[in-house]
């Protein structure tokens, strides 16, 4: 579809990212307006100590269920995909789950690591091949009906169409790739094959129409990692651009015209525009620990808690947030401390761990010239403002709340012909709602408490 004939269709492309806690499905038009949007959860689950898993045929459910509420009975110009990186969904050849999907906080598989950077990942326990090589090791009956191990996009995707690919980005942040390159190494022959971000993935069938409502023959595009659909959506294109995503990971990104030869950044990926790579910092040290503390605390809601936070003084207490995959830690802790203290504690830590990774990423850069902060702790203005005094610098928040599927309805768009490239598909859609600055009287408080925190974190590990 040409550009024109796409603008005159008045025809809009849906973006469904298939998250880890969340599966958002959200219609946009051609200006990156959100004309409709669903969310459905689903549950997760912690069998065993280190397992954390969630039902694969309830994902796609519940992905269908989203689409079908925004979607159903009108005409998409096209299908775009997000979602969370590794993980593993395993199948048989007819596409059904042959035990429960696994999420990439999960470690069952830490024996079965092979250290070694691949294709620029840090190996851990959550990552789809040591997942893969854990099920074909411990699970042998059901490893005999494997056909393919899928990453949950590429899973959900696959349902869509009933074509089984993956694409560089996701295929590179589980060391899939051929170091350097956009191509598979070899490998176990149940990894999916390969076809770039921006490509036809096919069509949405019959049997997929029935579940979603979306009109069979609809096409749909391979899209990308969750992590460059938020830094996508949030308009952020060049090295001189920083991306934040405080969701349940803490990521800190941006992208770069030559593949850097650090060894030392935790994701060093191919680009779903070709030409470029995005550079990555970060672990599940954000929202998730948030949400802990909420729980804990007996909170009616997230909104609460933190307005909680913001009416409490700032204190000596210090959080390092490593809840989700254990060793989180408060100091300084006393009678005096109230909910409030410990959620502000709590914000102030993941602010802290971010700047930790943003340090991390620029230790060789300069100081990034934009930076945008998106997630679902961006979405308050207390969250925004600590972020711009821990960073000691100016912090946009980009205007929308579904990102990571503005980002994949954005790789559809440039796959359809809407746009000529992801930066011009950018430029049309990209807009900023609100800009925070660092106080200037709370500089010197906050750049003692950080170096505070590092000491603490230091210590656990």
């Amino acid at each position: 579809m040409t550009p024109a004939r796409a603008a005159r269709s008045g025809l809009s492309i849906l973006g469904l990212d298939i998250g880890s806690t969340l599966i958002k499905a959200v219609v946009f038009n051609r200006r990156g307006r959100v004309l409709a949007v669903a969310s459905r959860s689903v549950p997760v689950r912690r069998p065993r100590r280190g397992w954390v898993e969630r039902d694969a045929e309830a994902t796609w459910l519940a992905a269908a269920s989203a689409v079908r509420e925004v979607a159903a009975g009108k005409s998409m110009a096209a299908v775009g995909l997000t979602g969370c990186g590794n993980g593993a969904v395993f199948v048989d050849g007819k596409l059904n789950a042959l035990r429960p999907g696994i999420l990439s906080s999960d470690v069952r598989a830490v024996r079965w690591i092979q250290q070694r950077q691949a294709a620029g990942q840090v190996a851990y326990a959550g990552q789809a091949g040591p997942l893969l090589r854990w099920f074909r090791a411990e699970q042998p009956i059901e490893a005999r009906q494997l056909a393919h191990v899928l990453l949950w996009k590429d899973f959900i995707r696959a349902r869509l169409t009933g074509v089984v690919a993956t694409e560089p980005t996701d295929a590179g942040a589980a060391g899939w790739l051929v170091p350097g390159g956009r191509t598979l190494r070899r490998g176990d022959s149940a990894l999916p094959p390969i076809r770039e971000s921006l490509a036809s993935a096919g069509q949405v069938t019959a049997v997929a129409e029935r579940c979603t409502g979306l009109r069979a023959g609809t096409p749909v595009f391979m899209g990308c990692i969750d992590c460059e659909a938020t830094a996508l959506g949030s308009g952020v294109a060049t090295a001189d651009e920083l991306s934040l995503v405080a969701g349940t990971w803490s990521i800190s990104q941006r992208f770069v015209p030559r593949r850097p030869r650090r060894r030392d950044l935790f994701l060093v990926n191919p680009s779903a525009q070709p030409g470029r790579w995005l550079a990555l910092e970060g672990s599940p040290s954000s929202s998730a620990n948030l949400d802990w503390v909420v729980r804990l605390l007996g909170f009616d809601g997230v909104a609460g808690a933190l307005r909680c936070a913001q009416s409490a003084a700032r204190s000596e207490l210090l959080f390092v947030p490593r809840v989700p995959t254990g060793g989180g830690a408060f100091a300084e802790l006393d009678a005096a401390h109230g909910r409030g203290h410990v959620v502000r504690a709590v914000v102030e830590g993941v602010a802290f761990a971010h700047r930790a990774h943003v340090e991390q990423l620029l230790s060789r850069a300069a100081a990034p010239r934009r930076v945008r902060l998106t997630g679902g702790m961006a979405r308050s203005a207390f969250v925004s403002q600590t972020f711009a005094d821990v960073l000691g610098c100016t912090v946009e928040v980009p205007e929308g709340i579904e990102l990571g599927a503005l980002g994949a309805a954005l790789c559809a768009g440039v796959g359809l012909g809407l746009w000529t490239t992801l930066s011009e598909a950018q430029q049309a859609t990209s807009r900023i709602a609100a800009t925070f600055r660092p106080h200037p009287g709370r500089r010197a408080e906050f750049q003692r408490d950080y170096l505070r925190y590092r000491a603490l974190a230091a210590s656990l590990t």
